[in-house]
């Protein structure tokens, strides 16, 4: 990519919501000029390998770099006149072997912006590109187990891919659509190829914790060929329902144990999921740098095949995990304050105890952290005073939020259960415990800005909320 020096000055407007002023605040859109991108096909890369890939969109011409989210080599070739078609340009990306595996973007620069970002993989399984003769079972796409299926699903029709497995072998079945922002509602079959008839216990659809994607584990009982059918929930398609498909024997984690990390610090993490069990963990080295909000962290077979990877949350909190058992009051957790503690719920009914003092007057707030961590679990908690007496209850129409004022010194004990009464490996929970604050919220309505070479954009800033805060806001930009 071009690199130019010249200086941007950036003006900050700070301006109230709708809610909070006379009028809203004035609508903000992308330059005109500025490319647009369509959702790369195939939307990702096997790391190690070099991939020629068109992206298409409109107001493609004059590009001077694709900026990647990954560590990556990137070319826009010359010849042929590429880049003076608006709305297709060639690209070559090679990403190296030890690049990180998992979700990453792109985004493309042309003499007149920045492009809207799109999602791009990497994953460490031999790439497969779906081909369009694949709409039935008899004339399914012959695939190669492990490997991942890069596909788009289009409407009313059946994608099908047919391969070989061996009696007693053990295949998962990991299907990325929505966690790749398709707009795909998948669900995937299983069949005896030689029969067309379903395999007993192998449709998938909405997986806990998958976001409505689909996963599967299937040991087969014979040598045989297979198939696996992939299509939309409502017989949907087009070029927003592309997904990809891994196939291989590895452990499907929905969540790292435990669920966050103090920034700066090391911790071994473990995996909670339906296909985890002797998955071993893997320690990492937690950045320090303050903009870091989550890490990657990639669960293997013990015999090293990749499943996908996990997102582990990064906070300022020192972060336990909870030790059983724990399920009355005499065998409590005790946890510190301001403090957070990772916990599963492992079989059907169970509770978690935890206890934390605060002194008379302390305000509280003890909050449930599950799907915003892409755990499945929803939570219920009330609180007991050291005599065992109920002092606060978790309203169940409102977020799992506890906001509590001790009305005396002394241990509280916090007790957690499944909304439902649900358990199994992957019913894992956050909680957190610190002093109330007030704050605000802040929020940008555009996710890039563009300004000309010595120029200045003025960025509004939203303020989006407050929270028993009246004082001034200071903003900088870093």
């Amino acid at each position: 990519m071009r690199r130019a020096t010249f200086c941007v000055l950036v003006a900050l407007l700070l301006l109230p919501t709708a809610a909070s002023a006379q009028q809203p605040p004035p609508p903000v859109v992308p330059n005109p000029q500025a490319p647009t991108l369509n959702v790369p096909a195939p939307v990702g890369i096997q790391r190690g390998t070099r991939l020629e890939l068109t992206l298409t969109g409109t107001n493609l011409t004059d590009p001077t770099g694709l900026w990647t989210s990954f560590p990556a080599k990137v070319t826009i070739p010359t010849d042929n006149n590429n880049g003076k078609n608006p709305a297709s340009l060639k690209v070559v990306l090679e990403v190296a072997a030890d690049a990180p595996l998992g979700f990453g973007a792109i985004r493309l620069a042309t003499a007149r912006g920045m492009s809207n970002l799109r999602p791009f993989c990497i994953d460490d399984l031999p790439q497969v590109i779906e081909v369009d003769t694949n709409r039935s079972k008899t004339t399914a796409q012959a695939i190669t187990p492990p490997c991942v299926v890069v596909g788009r699903a289009d409407a009313e029709v059946n994608d099908y891919f047919k391969f070989t497995a061996k009696a007693g072998q053990r295949l998962s079945f990991d299907l990325l659509g929505r966690r790749l922002g398709s707009a795909f509602d998948p669900q995937i079959y299983l069949y005896d190829a030689r029969t067309g008839k379903e395999l007993p216990g192998s449709y998938s659809n909405d997986s806990p914790g998958a976001q409505t994607d689909p996963r599967l584990s299937y040991t087969f009982k014979e040598d045989g060929e297979y198939l696996v059918e992939v299509r939309d929930l409502m017989y949907r398609g087009g070029p927003d329902f592309y997904y990809r498909l891994r196939i291989g024997d590895f452990p499907l984690a929905s969540t790292p144990v435990p669920l966050a990390a103090r920034r700066g610090s090391k911790v071994k993490v473990d995996f909670a999921g339906p296909m985890t069990t002797g998955t071993p963990p893997v320690e990492v080295a937690v950045p320090a740098d303050p903009a870091v909000e989550s890490v990657w962290v990639t669960p293997r077979s013990p015999a090293g095949v990749s499943g996908w990877p996990v997102p582990l949350a990064v906070g300022d909190l020192d972060e336990a995990v909870a030790t059983g058992p724990n399920d009355e009051l005499g065998t409590a957790n005790r946890v510190a304050v301001p403090g957070a503690i990772t916990g599963r719920f492992l079989a059907k009914g169970e509770s978690d105890h935890f206890v934390f003092p605060a002194k008379k007057g302390q305000r509280l707030i003890l909050e449930a952290h599950t799907m915003e961590l892409y755990s499945p679990t929803e939570v219920d908690m009330l609180l007991l005073d050291a005599k065992g007496a109920q002092v606060a209850a978790l309203n169940l129409a409102g977020p799992p939020r506890l906001d509590f004022t001790a009305q005396a010194d002394g241990d509280y004990t916090l007790v957690v259960k499944h909304l439902h009464g649900w358990g199994s490996p992957e019913e894992a929970y956050r909680i957190t415990i610190t002093p109330y604050k007030p704050g605000f919220a802040l929020r940008v309505p555009l996710d890039r800005w563009d300004a000309a070479q010595g120029g200045f954009v003025t960025i509004p800033i939203v303020l989006a909320a407050r929270r028993d805060y009246t004082g001034p806001i200071e903003v900088s930009v870093v």
